[in-house]
């Protein structure tokens, strides 16, 4: 593993990092970052920082392979406290800004246009920017990598904005029948992602350095691998260990196949009732499979000034984006300990090479979407040694 070149864990200013043990960080396409650190607390800051009334804010600052990162979250409570004579050792769990003004804030309002713009004022609306700019930190931030081609009225009944947020989300995709999803990265610095599955997997994941005037374009592919062990390498380099993985597993491959044929993932034949006409309508299967389904069609007038925009929920496209979502999820593999590779993040694709065999090569070594990181910082020998475990997704009804 390599080493951070810096580490800083500021508390009310204070920069506790000589006192921290090891310090997780968690993103994934399903939500916001959060974390936790092991703190060894030899001079009682514990009673200093943490509050039974106020959440402390927390920022840390880290430095490898000459890229430097900055994240502010704010701290979520305290378990696992071991005390003794000489101090005590518990850990600190925290998460991200939006997180907690998604959880706090209550919306009661109604809102109209096209999917993303309504999950943007939504986000707005719990995480309002301060004049004059994004503020002292990144949060205020809103990314559309995509956009959502269902439209239409959605009145937000006095509910909180993540469980509005989660409603739109979960019902929204792009002009490609993909499904939205709603994130953080780490190497985002606190700014929110809005992007399609398909987007991810069109986004390869790779590294820019300019030389002189020319920029240059790195990219990436997880390798079992030892730095040194092949003929590619002198192993001099330590460089050369970056991306190399300790672990592959297979998590997954289409576990309990045929219940989810059952659920209708793979393709359903639609029978839409529209109870407001008294019409049944027959609708093709949207995929492969033709299991079938008979639902009720919301009426398209549900409001005076025009439809609802969870009207198209009983559409074959709505049942096709809702099944890709699942069917991502067919095929899960874990790159455990991977010398960490500067700027990864969920939400975009990577490459891997766990084998040498073409059975292996078949299975296994293809293009996934990055679902999740954890980032470790584990303190040895003084130093913070940095390596990531890496989940990876992708539809494994696909040949490629």
């Amino acid at each position: 593993m390599l080493n951070l070149q810096s580490l800083k864990v500021i508390i009310h200013n204070t920069d506790i990092a000589p006192i921290v043990l090891n310090l997780t960080m968690f993103e994934s396409i399903k939500g916001n970052l959060r974390g936790s650190m092991v703190v060894q607390d030899h001079i009682n800051f514990m009673d200093t920082f943490m509050s039974s009334a106020q959440q402390a804010p927390i920022k840390i600052e880290w430095q490898y392979q000459s890229y430097s990162f900055v994240n502010h979250f704010y701290a979520d409570g305290i378990e696992k406290m071991e005390i003794d004579k000489l101090g005590k050792k518990y850990t600190i769990h925290f998460l991200a800004h939006t997180t907690m003004n998604n959880q706090l804030k209550n919306i009661n309002e109604s809102f109209s246009g096209r999917g993303d713009q309504i999950i943007h004022k939504i986000f707005r609306e719990a995480n309002p920017l301060p004049l004059g700019g994004i503020g002292t930190y990144n949060e205020g931030r809103f990314w559309k990598d995509s956009t959502s081609i269902n439209k239409g009225k959605y009145i937000v009944p006095n509910i909180k904005a993540a469980d509005a947020l989660n409603n739109v989300v979960n019902f929204c995709y792009d002009g490609d029948k993909s499904p939205l999803c709603l994130y953080q990265r780490l190497c985002d610095e606190g700014a929110t992602r809005l992007t399609s599955l398909k987007e991810m997997n069109n986004s390869v994941f790779g590294l820019y350095n300019i030389i002189g005037t020319v920029t240059h374009k790195s990219t990436f592919k997880l390798k079992a691998a030892v730095a040194g062990s092949d003929e590619e390498s002198d192993g001099i380099e330590s460089t050369a260990e970056i991306g190399t993985v300790s672990k592959f597993v297979m998590d997954e491959f289409n576990k309990n196949f045929v219940s989810k044929i059952s659920q209708g993932i793979y393709g359903h034949k639609v029978q839409q009732i529209s109870i407001d006409k008294t019409q049944t309508k027959n609708l093709p299967p949207a995929e492969l499979t033709s299991i079938p389904s008979t639902i009720y069609k919301l009426q398209e007038n549900l409001f005076d000034d025009g439809a609802s925009i969870f009207s198209s929920s009983c559409e074959p496209e709505s049942y096709a984006a809702q099944s890709q979502k699942r069917r991502a999820f067919n095929m899960r593999m874990s790159a455990m300990n991977t010398v960490a590779i500067p700027g990864l993040g969920c939400g975009f694709s990577i490459e891997t090479d766990a084998g040498e065999s073409n059975i292996t090569y078949s299975k296994t070594d293809n293009k996934y979407i990055i679902l999740s990181v954890q980032h470790k910082f584990q303190l040895q020998d003084g130093e913070f040694e940095y390596s990531q475990d890496i989940s990876l997704i992708r539809d494994g009804s696909l040949n490629q």
